[in-house]
């Protein structure tokens, strides 16, 4: 299992669409909007690997939802049902969920989360 191979391929997949992309975290004081990914492995099993993926796209809690909600639609609409090959490694991506927090829940800021299941093969 290679961790940073997959955590390369989505960043390039990522960055097409938003070039402030960051995994795990964002710097201490990020440009809005911005987006944060993170893995969750859910199942170890021969010959794949089972994660989430989730994608966090943030918005100052004053600024207007739209670039976000078209930015989560472009992310949407790249990784959902798709098939990513690098060397030594396959990924199938579905979308699971999608949903809005705002700042209500968040308090500094307001956000879009997608999940995405992934299915790895290391090869």
């Amino acid at each position: 299992m290679d961790t940073l191979a997959l955590s390369q391929q989505i960043l390039a997949s990522l960055q097409v669409h938003h070039a402030r992309t960051y995994w795990n975290r964002s710097p201490q004081s990020p440009v809005f909007p911005y987006v944060v990914y993170s893995f969750d492995s859910i199942n170890s099993s021969t010959p794949s690997t089972d994660y989430y993926l989730n994608v966090d796209i943030f918005e100052n809690i004053n600024g207007s939802t739209v670039a976000i909600e078209q930015l989560a639609d472009e992310i949407q609409d790249e990784l959902d049902n798709k098939v990513l090959r690098a060397d030594g490694l396959n990924l199938h991506l579905v979308i699971e969920q999608r949903q809005f927090i705002s700042s209500t829940d968040l308090i500094t800021a307001q956000l879009i989360n997608l999940r995405f299941v992934i299915r790895a093969y290391f090869v």
